[in-house]
């Protein structure tokens, strides 16, 4: 009956804005029942029932469990538009539009989107705060997974519980993308398994270690013209053919083991058959180019996970629609092969549909221009008229175009429309059916999102998160989570099954020893780590392992030691320093020990040698290349720099006497503690005393460098222990803006608060009781009469007044006596002829009148106001009132 009186007052008004008869119009409809659907439509679970139970309904803010009158009025508009979609494609899925919340309201998906920019430097990109939404969440998978979600809860409960479903992630993660300055969107469609359940198990590790590749020098081959020709090989090429066929065999059948290798993991790696493949549900993120930051090309962001994703990526089986906070497109374009050739113009009608129209005026001016006297813009109008009919709701049409009937129409019904209904000028109904009115979206319901800065560095919930990557297992955590400080660690295994260890890195933060990295291989039973600035070693890299091989390196931060030491290698037998900038032009150290079969507190020393840049201030034949300490052989070999004229360098050898240590040994020069190869006539002669003077330098040298190399151990032995004790101790470094965690911040405050309270304590003392004296005189009585609360407000009072003319008088008759002395001092004077004296007394005697006068004034002031509040208090006390209850 209500279906029927709407129809009627349809075609009324109609008939009232048009000049066409609509008794006419209903002859074409009789010749078209044949063409046109059954005017009533079946919309299965249009109108659902909430299914949300929620506890603490009243807690929640007001545009959480109501709708205002503009949301109902979107929503009116929305389920116009589901129905319409639904009746025109019934082999395409429903649309998510209007979920209920966690309220159970239904709200319009575009409203639930609130964009918000957080006051965090690591949200302002995409990839961070992507990373950042996947560590916060925990994914919760889709209940059926080939249907969509019944409800979408606000960002701010996702945000509070820390789970959700894709569509929760892609709602958060949108709303910080657009606040964030990104022309971002949900998609709502269809995804693969291994998405859809965030199994990662198959990707590459994205922390894959970084293998430092030694650079190959190539050596430049010394082309010359007229260099002597080689000889001929004199081989047989019958045995050089057999030979290299022989490698191209054993070739051949190691890229066969390598293909099948290859084979055999490609099967493993294999994703098992999907029986639900192409209807699994999903949700993820859009970003179109444009906005503030520079986007070349539209690319997908997976929620659940962080990554990026290309719009023609595999994964991703087809789209449904996409939406933002201002309006909702529904894909028109074809999904059969995935998403690999969609287009993301939304502008464009053919592929998108949008649920509401925002066109400016220029758009208006071009649609009035485009209305035309022709036969389609006749038949338009009639489809939109024949729409109307047919819409069993009657209800304003959003976007749908009507025009896909027109197709199914018959050239004589073309004509007969023709004939009929063409006039000299477009009725009134075409402009108003055709010119939409632009729709605002209300703003949106949910309330601004925040992120304390406490839960912002938990990142994680329960500050730990695990997650699998093809042979790999990655753990993050929280800082200050641990107390070794670790925040991330890889463990790299050998089988899909991850039980094989066979490296583990660990990243650490906020450590007092400054250890970043560490880094643990399992198979070659070494560790590396690494230092951030700071320590008072200046150590940067410490690799050393628990074999036989005693195998240790230590990297330094050259530019922080005195010593310029830039690297420190030891194993049994050798000790080597390298340096960098050393101020006496030293690059290299090596000191070579004795073989011990017993350990001893210091290893023997053979041998040291030191090498050294170039000296440009010096003369190649000068300029020392290389300097050898032979303690074992009591030498000294020193090799000078190659002069560019020579092939050879120069070399000096000095011989120390056998007994040269003994107390008693007195040196004497000869000729056979000196051999010299001399490369040139360039080289410096030397006298018998100056080369007396150079090995006594080079003695002196000599113990200067075992007295470097004995620091040296010791170094590496401090360095140990040390690090044995920083591993034990399980202090992390505090921030001084850090309150809730620096303990001398804390006590601070517990200072401040316990003199807060002690100024209260001292001032309630101060505050007495003015009735206690009066009510114990008279026994401290639990209650007391009028007449007797009248007789102590007599005596308070009495008492104030006798206590205040006291003090008024002591004050007056203070200032009397002081005029008193003044006068008899002043005959004194002038009976004794002084005149000096009595100014000074006359001037000191007028100050304390002065005084005198000053306080009794203030002493006045102060008896009126004190007088008023007590009357004040004594008013307002309760124990002077009935019913006289004093204790």
């Amino acid at each position: 009956m209500n279906d029927r009186n709407v129809n009627k007052t349809t075609e009324e008004k109609i008939h009232s804005e048009s000049v066409i008869d609509v008794q006419q119009l209903d002859d074409i409809n009789d010749q078209t029942a044949d063409i046109l659907p059954p005017k009533t439509i079946i919309v299965d679970d249009i109108l659902s029932i909430s299914i949300v139970a929620c506890s603490n309904l009243e807690e929640h803010p007001e545009s959480y469990r109501l709708n205002s009158k503009k949301e109902e009025l979107i929503l009116t508009f929305v389920e116009n538009f589901r129905r319409q979609y639904y009746h025109i494609y019934r082999d395409r899925k429903s649309l998510f539009l209007n979920p209920f919340n966690e309220c159970g309201i239904p709200k319009f998906v575009c409203t639930t989107i609130r964009p918000t920019i957080l006051p965090y430097s690591d949200l302002t990109e995409w990839n961070l705060t992507a990373n950042f939404i996947a560590d916060h969440l925990n994914y919760d998978l889709l209940d059926p997974p080939y249907e969509l979600p019944k409800t979408l809860s606000s960002p701010t409960k996702i945000l509070t519980d820390q789970h959700g479903n894709c569509f929760d992630y892609a709602n958060l993660l949108c709303s910080l993308l657009i606040g964030a300055g990104y022309d971002a969107y949900i998609v709502s469609g269809y995804a693969t398994r291994e998405i859809c359940y965030m199994d990662t198990t198959r990707l590459p590790n994205p922390y894959i270690r970084k293998q430092q590749e030694e650079p190959v020098k190539q050596l430049k081959s010394q082309c010359k013209k007229y260099g002597v020709k080689p000889l001929k090989t004199l081989t047989s090429e019958y045995d050089a053919y057999m030979h290299q066929r022989h490698l191209n065999t054993i070739q051949e059948e190691k890229i066969k083991i390598q293909e099948e290798e290859n084979q055999r993991i490609a099967e493993i790696e294999r994703p098992i058959s999907d029986p639900l493949y192409g209807v699994r549900i999903h949700a993820w993120i859009l970003i179109r180019p444009g906005g503030r930051h520079e986007i070349s090309e539209a690319f997908y962001i997976e929620p659940t996970t962080g990554y990026r994703k290309t719009a023609d990526d595999t994964d991703y089986l087809g789209i449904e629609s996409v939406w933002n906070h201002e309006n909702l497109w529904v894909n028109m374009q074809d999904c059969s092969n995935g998403c690999q050739s969609l287009q993301f113009d939304l502008n464009d009608q053919a592929r998108w549909e949008c649920m509401f129209i925002h066109s400016n005026e220029k758009e208006k001016e071009l649609t009035h221009k485009r209305l035309s006297k022709t036969l389609s813009n006749q038949i338009d109008w009639f489809e939109k008229m024949k729409f109307y009919f047919n819409n069993p709701l009657h209800l304003p049409v959003s976007n749908i175009n009507a025009t896909s009937y027109y197709k199914n129409y018959s050239d004589k019904i073309k004509s007969e429309v023709y004939k009929k209904y063409y006039h000299s000028s477009i009725p009134d109904i075409t402009i108003k059916t055709t010119i939409h009115k632009d729709i605002n979206l209300p703003l949106s319901w949910v309330m601004p999102l925040d992120i304390t800065p406490k839960n912002f560095q938990k990142r994680y919930p329960k500050s730990h998160k695990i997650y699998y990557f093809k042979k790999t297992c990655v753990e993050k955590y929280a800082p200050y989570s641990k107390k070794d400080g670790i925040v991330l660690k890889i463990s790299e295994f050998d089988d899909y099954n991850c039980k094989e260890f066979i490296y583990v890195t660990y990243h650490y933060e906020h450590r007092y020893d400054k250890l970043e990295i560490r880094e643990h291989n399992i198979k070659m039973n070494t560790i590396k780590e690494k230092y951030r600035p700071g320590r008072n070693d200046h150590l940067k890299e410490y690799i050393y392992d628990f074999g036989p091989s005693y195998d240790r390196i230590m990297i330094y931060y050259h530019k922080s030691r005195l010593d310029s030491l830039s690297k420190r290698h030891e194993t049994t037998h050798e000790l080597t320093d390298y340096f960098i900038d050393h101020d006496n032009f030293l690059t290299y150290r090596k000191v070579i020990f004795e073989i011990q079969l017993k350990k001893s507190t210091q290893r023997s020393i053979i041998s040291i040698t030191e090498k050294f840049n170039r000296n440009p201030s010096l003369n190649s034949n000068e300029d020392i290349q290389e300097l050898i300490f032979a303690i074992k052989d009591n030498k000294f070999i020193i090799t000078y720099y190659r002069d560019i004229n020579c092939i050879t360098s120069s070399i000096r050898t000095y011989i120390k006497p056998s007994n040269w240590n003994d107390k008693a040994f007195i040196f004497k020069w000869n000729d056979n503690l000196h051999e010299i190869y001399q490369a040139n006539d360039d080289l410096k002669q030397m006298s018998k005393r100056d080369l007396y003077y150079e090995i006594i330098k080079l003695i002196k040298e000599e113990e200067e460098a075992i007295k470097r190399v004995r620091t040296a151990e010791n170094e590496i032995r401090d360095l140990q222990s040390r690090r044995q004790q920083e591993e034990l101790s399980s202090d992390l470094e505090v921030s001084i803006y850090d309150i809730d965690r620096n303990e001398k911040s804390k006590i601070y405050k517990e200072l401040l608060q316990q003199k807060t309270d002690e100024d209260k304590n001292r001032k309630n003392m101060n505050e007495l009781d003015y009735l206690y004296p009066y009510i114990a005189a008279i026994g401290n009585p639990e209650c007391i009469n009028a007449q007797i609360a009248e007789q102590i407000r007599y005596n308070i009072e009495l008492d104030f007044k006798n206590q205040s003319i006291y003090r008024a008088n002591l004050i007056q008759s203070c200032y009397e006596n002081e005029i008193k002395e003044l006068l008899t001092k002043q005959q004194w004077y002038q009976n004794n002829h002084i005149s000096k004296n009595d100014e000074f007394e006359c001037e000191q005697a007028k100050f304390r009148l002065q005084i005198l006068q000053d306080r009794l004034k203030e002493h006045e002031e102060f008896t009126r106001e004190n007088y008023r509040q007590l009357e004040k208090n004594l008013n307002e006390d309760i124990r002077l009132k009935e019913p006289y209850i004093v204790r």
